[in-house]
């Protein structure tokens, strides 16, 4: 064991001390040709200094564009999707006429996307990210990544559908039942086929109920009216739902309170 430990030793060391010479070579061809191999080799990290270095030496070369192309998939399969997608967009603007560029602009598209939070997270990546590939459909209607993107994009949507749910319900779990219901017709408006359909309608009932059996004299009546005909519209809505006999006893509470009136 010790001695494969002290040769796997004498190897790092001596692939460190390979590296270094590159690194430090003066020879922009022999760094070009090192960089390839490292980044064939799918060692991302270290033909990116490499390429970084050579973005500077080939500058107007006929070899900027692959250079530069290899640098932005170096940051892409090491995860920096932020540093990829805005070398992307800058390699598309630098080689309008590239015939890579399609494919550059999906990888944009694809950092954003990669680059989401999840949804218990603020949520500006994946706004960025569905317009990114939105944008890309817009751009390239006859892509063969069409069907991808859309099913990328319903993935995002999914994730502010829940991110939204869970606002709406903490407003109702903290007691906040007016900011709830306002959250709710919000969220039907923009979520109309979410699968979350029945449950987000039966905590907006609650809502109403518990807005109106804790509101002031003066406003109590005209909160339960709007509660007893949110309840009706929840049982039109929802006749054999799982929350059908829970709304059904709120809907009887609430007449009875406004018997009491």
């Amino acid at each position: 064991m010790y001695l494969f430990l002290s040769f796997l030793m004498l190897c790092s060391c001596g692939q460190y001390r390979a590296y270094q010479k590159v690194v430090k070579s003066q020879d922009p061809e022999f760094k070009y040709s090192q960089a390839i191999n490292y980044y064939e080799n799918e060692d991302y990290a270290r033909s990116l200094q490499l390429f970084e270095d050579l973005l500077v030496s080939f500058k107007n070369s006929d070899r900027a564009e692959n250079i530069y192309y290899r640098y932005i998939y170096c940051n892409y399969y090491m995860k920096d999707y932020i540093s990829a997608a805005y070398h992307a967009k800058n390699f598309s603007s630098k080689f309008i006429l590239s015939s890579k560029k399609e494919e550059i602009e999906f990888i944009t598209a694809m950092c954003y996307y990669l680059d989401s939070s999840r949804y218990n997270l603020d949520q500006k990546s994946t706004y960025k990210a569905i317009s990114e590939l939105q944008l890309f459909i817009d751009k390239y209607p006859k892509t063969d990544k069409k069907n991808q993107i859309n099913n990328l994009i319903l993935e995002l949507n999914k994730k502010l559908e829940k991110k939204h749910f869970e606002i709406a319900k903490l407003y109702y779990d903290t007691g906040k039942f007016q900011a709830a219901i306002s959250a709710i017709d919000n969220y039907l408006e923009d979520f109309p086929e979410t699968s979350f359909l029945e449950t987000i309608n039966f905590i907006q009932i609650q809502s109403y109920y518990e807005l109106g059996k804790n509101s002031v004299d003066e406003k109590k009546v005209q909160r339960i009216k709007e509660a007893i005909f949110a309840c009706n519209n929840f049982l039109i809505a929802f006749p054999s739902g799982e929350h059908e006999k829970d709304a059904k006893v709120i809907y009887e509470k609430l007449k009875v309170i406004q018997n009491g009136l």
